[in-house]
């Protein structure tokens, strides 16, 4: 390994455009060593700045407050039910199917943000969000969904692994599945060759997603 870059998360990499530029990297950089860091955005962003991460991939739009930003992908949105639920069996689900139900979120990043989302689009349904916060991460929210404690927002990145009595739903409005945009981080004046390459494979990638997403 002649060059290595260290990249941190705030999702899983089991699904997604995350996970195929990582791929392609790997297969088309052997020389490029690859580290992570899963971890909550404000700790990822401290590291970004004090150069012992070399990129950030969140949820969010594009801005300049923390450097230099490229959106990577719209991520589609899925429900989350245990096996047994009445909606376990559709191929779609809308808000307007579940605005009465019991969300599950984690009290650790990103569930504040995912805790506002549902807020923001329940309301607009004229009703009040019912949102249950557990101190779990992302395995632990998940066993709770397939014993049935409740349901669960996810995006796409999620519904790569399985878990006991857990299907996806995708998350439709008007008939057009419901995406969020998930964006890389880095800083200008990092000039590390692996950094370099990994964003312009990144950017082949966004490129191709937003044709097939037909948002070119």
């Amino acid at each position: 390994v002649l060059f290595r870059s260290h990249i941190g998360l705030t999702a899983s990499l089991s699904l997604g455009a995350s996970r195929e530029v990582v791929a392609r990297f790997q297969t088309q950089h052997s020389d490029v060593g690859l580290s992570f860091t899963e971890a909550d955005l404000g700790e990822l962003m401290t590291s970004l700045s004090h150069r012992s991460i070399d990129v950030v991939g969140a949820a969010g739009e594009p801005t300049a407050e923390h450097g230099d930003m490229m959106l990577l992908t719209r991520a589609p949105l899925y429900i989350a039910f245990a096996g047994d639920h009445p909606l376990a069996g559709r191929r779609s689900v809308d808000w307007s199917d579940v605005t009465a139900m019991s969300f599950l979120v984690s009290a650790d990043a990103p569930g504040p943000t995912i805790h506002d989302y549902i807020i923001r689009r329940i309301s607009d349904f004229g009703r009040q969000a019912c949102i249950e916060v557990q101190g779990m991460r992302r395995e632990g929210l998940m066993n709770l969904v397939g014993l049935g404690l409740g349901i669960s927002l996810v995006c796409e990145q999620w519904c790569g692994v399985r878990y006991p009595n857990v299907v996806f739903i995708p998350l439709k409005e008007s008939g057009t599945v419901e995406t969020i945009p998930f964006s890389l981080t880095w800083r200008a004046e990092n000039d590390n060759p692996a950094l370099r390459r990994f964003l312009s494979l990144a950017r082949e990638v966004a490129k191709a997603d937003a044709v097939t997403s037909g948002l070119s």
